[in-house]
């Protein structure tokens, strides 16, 4: 027992239990340690957070879309609008469903929504687990096709801009709404960091991403793309 709660302090956080979870935290914090910045309190703190991301971004991969209810309705295809057209999910039903997570299971009052005033706009979901040491998680819905350059292009920017008056680690987590008839790419291959630096004297910011496919089809309704058939 001694041995592996030294392991544990080695490591700097407590495995899931969930070998892809584990493999995967462990895969982001070889790169979060390189930056000079990675320092306790600091490190300890979001270490624990992005346990908790992840472990989201892992079971919403195999939820189905009634897991909550209305709750997790997103993952599924959505409602036609009235007039018979797609129906399309909001932003919003991916914030909520990640902002009710990560309350139930980091410290009551830590975990908050459309903070403003933050590098000059207002954030998604905030994770304050001490005054002074905030860290900011973006949503974004993506309905055009997914790629990892297309991400960064379109939402880096900003997610790494809330990051100018605190700690530079954040968190992006993309709605990935485009069309998944042909299936998606797995876990693995769509949670990764992100460096960035706006000037050469500044700390690189280090931006975890996720790309949660939503709006999916049942397994059943799939097709193989036609010129793979």
């Amino acid at each position: 027992m001694i041995q592996t709660l030294v392991r544990q302090a080695e490591r700097g956080y407590t495995p899931t239990g969930n070998a892809r979870v584990d493999a995967k935290l462990e895969e982001l914090l070889q790169v979060l340690r390189r930056s000079p910045a990675w320092t306790m309190p600091v490190s300890g703190s979001f270490t624990l957070l992005l346990e908790c991301f992840l472990r989201f971004v892992h079971d919403r991969f195999d939820a189905q879309a009634d897991l909550y209810g209305e709750r997790t309705a997103y993952l599924g295809p959505p409602k036609p609008k009235e007039d018979g057209s797609p129906g399309v999910w909001p932003e919003k039903a991916v914030q909520d469903d990640l902002h009710q997570h990560l309350s139930g299971l980091l410290a009551p009052g830590s975990v908050q929504r459309e903070v403003i005033d933050v590098a000059s706009g207002r954030t998604d979901v905030t994770y304050t687990p001490q005054p002074g040491r905030r860290f900011v998680l973006e949503v974004k819905r993506r309905k055009a096709a997914y790629s990892r350059e297309a991400v960064e292009r379109d939402y880096l920017a900003q997610a790494a801009n809330y990051t100018a008056t605190g700690p530079p680690f954040g968190m992006l987590l993309v709605g990935d709404h485009s069309n998944h008839q042909g299936g998606y790419s797995d876990f693995d291959d769509r949670v990764w960091i992100i460096s960035h630096a706006r000037s050469v004297t500044e700390v690189p910011r280090l931006v975890v991403v996720a790309a949660l496919p939503i709006a999916r089809p049942t397994p059943s309704a799939l097709r193989m793309p036609t010129a793979l058939r």
